[in-house]
């Protein structure tokens, strides 16, 4: 191998050295360790009754104390889960400020999130303004020809700053095997889809009812969802029955 050769070979393998050992000195960061946790809440400090699963709703968390204040630099954005009882927890989090603002759901958006400054372990409730209230009339149970029936009522909510109230779309009679049960985790082909429903069956008792029930000596959960024509069309929900089969 020629001098200048072996120089270069040299050099190179320093560089590659020299840049191993600045990696690893900019990546041995703590790893994120606090945790943020709460509700989502209606006016009335009831919990949000919400989908299961990624289709459900999100909390949209966007530091505000990487930058400093300095509005022109760009932070992306990272997103919470919800639970189906409208409560949420993430125990891997960054320290720092952050806006949260609900997001994606069944609800009235929020034109300001909440400044929350999250530390080893931070609590923050949300109120939002459902679209509906929707409540059983009469709870589920299994008819004699081996269905589940049910009826209900949905009240529509004004927006608490004069916002347009979106249409009501449709229902769906959800049942499903374990308790996460909702319009994206139907059980087998108990249910027929959507029904359409309109603003003038407000407060209106309806009465829906599944195909023949094909599973005996099981428990089903059941609940009532209804969607409103938003950009998102997410439902609000009933409780959940749990019902058995005999």
């Amino acid at each position: 191998m020629k001098n200048s050769d072996m120089k270069k070979t040299i050099i190179l393998l320093l560089s590659i050295a020299a840049f191993g050992f600045y990696s690893c000195e900019i990546d041995n960061y703590e790893g994120p360790d606090a945790t943020i946790s709460g509700r989502i809440l209606d006016p009335d400090g009831n919990l949000l009754r919400t989908e299961p699963g990624s289709s459900n709703m999100r909390i949209r968390m966007d530091e505000i104390s990487w930058a400093n204040g300095d509005t022109s630099i760009a932070v992306i954005p990272r997103y919470l889960n919800v639970k189906i009882d409208g409560t949420y927890v993430n125990t891997k989090i960054f320290p720092a400020t952050y806006v949260l603002t609900p997001v994606e759901g069944a609800f009235y958006p929020l034109e300001y999130g909440d400044t929350v400054v999250v530390g080893a372990k931070a609590v923050h409730d949300f109120v939002v303004t459902p679209y509906l209230d929707v409540n059983w009339v009469e709870e589920p149970y299994v008819t004699a020809d081996s269905c589940v029936e049910a009826s209900f009522r949905f009240v529509r909510n004004g927006g608490p700053n004069g916002e347009f109230m979106p249409d009501v779309q449709d229902y769906r009679l959800c049942i499903s095997s374990n308790q996460y049960v909702g319009n994206n985790n139907k059980y087998d082909d108990l249910v027929s889809g959507a029904v359409t429903v309109t603003n003038a069956q407000e407060a209106v008792t309806i009465t829906a009812k599944s195909k023949r029930l094909k599973y005996f000596g099981t428990d089903v959960y059941v609940r009532i969802g209804v969607c409103c024509n938003d950009n998102y069309k997410k439902y609000n929900y009933t409780t959940i029955v749990k019902l058995h089969v005999p």
